[in-house]
C-alpha cells in the first residue's frame, strides 16, 4: 500500500482504527506541535507543557503504544491502513476517478486531481439535514430530517454519507413532510435503510454536520 492510499484511509474512516492506533498517532502530532525544548523560555514552561498533554492523553508513555512509531510515523499509517484494509474492506469507500480510475482526494470529491475530470453532474441537490433519527418500529430506516438547498430530490436517488467517515451510499426509500405547527415550520425527512445496526448507532451519535448531505443522481 502506498503513503496516499494509506493517509486516504486513516484521515477519512477514523472509526477503524484501534484504541491503540489513535494514540499513537495522537502522541506523534502533539510531540510534534509542542517542538524541542529549546524553543520555549525555560524549562519548567516545557515541563509544564507535557504534564498537561499527558492529564489530556495526549502523550503517553505506554512502551507498547510508543513501539507503533518506532519506524515513524508514514510506517504506522501504512501498517495501520493495510490491517483496516484487510480487516474490514466493506467499511472504506475508495472515491476512485471514473476517468482515470485514480483515487481522488477525499470520498466526496467530485474533481480528479490527476487528470482533471470533474464528475459534479452526478449530484441532483444538495440536503442541509437539523436532525437524524430512526423509528422503533423501523430500526434499520434511519431518517434525515432538514430542508433543501438546491436541487430536486426523488425516491431512489443516493444520500452519500460518505463526509461521516462511513463507506454507504443508500438509496432514499421513503420521502416524509414533517409540520412543526407550533414552530410554523415544515421540512422533509429522508429515509434510508442502513443494513448494519452498528451503522445506524454510530450515524445517530454522529448527529448532523455544518455541511450540507449531498444527493446523487
Amino acid at each position: 500500500m502506498n503513503i496516499e492510499t494509506a493517509y486516504y484511509i486513516i484521515h477519512h474512516f477514523p472509526r477503524l482504527l484501534t484504541a491503540m492506533e489513535h494514540a499513537a498517532i495522537r502522541h506523534y502530532n502533539t510531540t510534534s506541535k509542542i517542538g524541542a525544548a529549546e524553543k520555549y523560555h525555560s524549562v519548567e514552561t516545557y515541563n509544564e507543557k507535557i504534564k498537561w498533554h499527558k492529564e489530556h492523553n495526549n502523550l503517553t508513555d505506554d512502551p507498547s503504544i510508543l513501539k507503533l512509531l518506532e519506524n515513524g510515523i508514514q510506517a504506522l499509517y501504512i501498517m495501520a491502513a493495510t490491517r483496516i484494509k484487510e480487516e474490514a474492506p466493506d467499511k472504506i469507500y475508495f472515491n476512485n476517478c471514473p476517468e482515470c480510475d485514480q483515487l481522488a482526494r477525499t470520498p466526496y470529491a467530485r474533481q480528479c486531481k490527476y487528470c482533471g475530470h470533474s464528475w459534479h453532474d452526478t449530484i441532483a441537490a444538495q440536503f442541509k439535514a437539523t436532525n437524524v433519527f430512526s423509528l422503533t418500529q423501523r430500526p434499520n430506516t434511519l431518517f434525515y430530517s432538514g430542508n433543501i438547498i438546491s436541487g430536486t430530490i426523488k425516491i431512489g436517488m443516493k444520500l452519500d454519507l460518505t463526509f461521516h467517515a462511513v463507506a454507504i451510499k443508500p438509496k432514499i426509500t421513503a420521502i416524509e413532510h414533517l409540520d412543526f405547527m407550533a414552530e410554523k415550520k415544515a421540512e422533509l425527512a429522508l429515509g434510508v435503510i442502513i443494513e448494519k445496526s452498528e451503522d445506524v448507532e454510530y450515524l445517530k451519535r454522529q448527529g448532523v454536520l455544518a455541511i450540507p448531505i449531498i444527493i446523487e443522481k
